[in-house]
């Protein structure tokens, strides 16, 4: 060895140089591929539920300032012959003051229930069940939406079934 030469022959230092860069590309790589999992787990994708739920503008994602939602029971997203959108939601309310109607009302902020008004057919045999005639519509005036109540009687007061219809972007 002769002096000022550390042994490290020109192959090797090469050799050294690029499984340095190899491990930095693997390590970014996997970095990368870390956050692209994470983006995508980490929020769920949106269901034809969370669809219907926008399309009647009752999505939580809708009304932050509330701090709270209701769960559909039931919610069915399909096209009308035109190809608009179409929902129909089904909320069970099991009444007292944390899930009853008075606050349901006032999550989605809408008005208290007008007239009794037989449900849209489309309604009834979209959704899975018993649905009834007729409920009290409440007089949102937001174009392509109807939502109906049916007070149930049960030992909870504000016990309701809510039926939305709407249609939209």
């Amino acid at each position: 060895m002769t002096p000022g030469h550390s042994g490290v022959g020109p192959w090797r230092r090469r050799f050294l140089g690029a499984f340095l860069a190899a491990c930095v590309l693997i390590t970014v790589g996997c970095v990368w591929w870390g956050v692209a999992a994470f983006q995508r787990f980490g929020r769920p994708p949106e269901t034809d539920v969370d669809r219907a739920e926008r399309v009647a503008g009752l999505h939580f994602e809708q009304h932050p300032q509330k701090g709270r939602y209701y769960i559909p029971a039931a919610a069915v997203l399909s096209r009308a012959a035109d190809g608009v959108p179409v929902a129909y939601l089904h909320y069970s309310l099991g009444g007292g003051d944390d899930a009853g109607i008075g606050d349901f009302l006032r999550t989605y902020d809408l008005p208290l229930p007008g007239t009794s008004t037989p449900l849209p057919a489309d309604l009834r045999a979209a959704l899975p069940g018993d649905e009834p005639a007729a409920g009290l519509l409440l007089p949102d005036g937001r174009a392509g939406r109807q939502i109906f109540v049916v007070e149930r009687s049960s030992g909870r007061g504000g016990a309701a079934e809510v039926y939305v219809r709407a249609t939209g972007p």
